[in-house]
């Protein structure tokens, strides 16, 4: 199975977009007299898109199953080669934990979009922890950047 979606994968992906492509729009094109006939508050009562949003969201599952399943698979396979990207990954899970204890402290202002938003402090550790890392791995890029160009200018 590896080897034929190694082999031929993109064409098989691009076949099976372009076929609920094309039956997206025959649906679509099929409808849409009726559709722009419908009154604007029944518009959105519709199931003209229907087929169209289910394939996308159905194709995008489908390719983050296939991604995680195919990089488990890689590192199964080929531990040795898997080391430097392992300890990059444990290096961010620990960053992101690192950010989501120094969460908190939070304004009045933040206090009362949390609760206006109905997010308890466990939800509100992740996301701030999750933007921290964001922010730190972002910054991180953008020295590396800068450090490489001035590097490669005295090259």
């Amino acid at each position: 199975m590896y080897k034929l979606l190694t082999k031929n994968g993109q064409l098989y992906a691009f076949g099976l977009g372009a076929v609920l492509t094309v039956l997206s729009l025959i649906m679509i094109l099929g409808g849409l007299e009726d559709f722009n006939m419908l009154a604007v508050e029944d518009k959105p009562t519709t199931g003209i898109f229907n087929l169209a949003l289910y394939a996308g969201i159905g194709l995008v599952i489908l390719c983050a199953i296939a991604m995680v399943a195919f990089g488990i698979f890689q590192v199964a396979m080929h531990p040795k080669e898997s080391l430097k990207g392992l300890i990059g990954f444990g290096a961010l899970v620990v960053l992101f934990f690192i950010a989501r204890a120094m969460a908190g402290g939070d304004s009045p202002e933040m206090t009362a979009l949390l609760e206006r938003f109905n997010i308890d402090e466990g939800t509100n550790g992740l996301i701030s922890g999750g933007l921290m890392t964001t922010l730190i791995i972002g910054g991180l890029a953008i020295a590396a950047l800068v450090f490489s160009e001035i590097r490669n200018f005295f090259k």
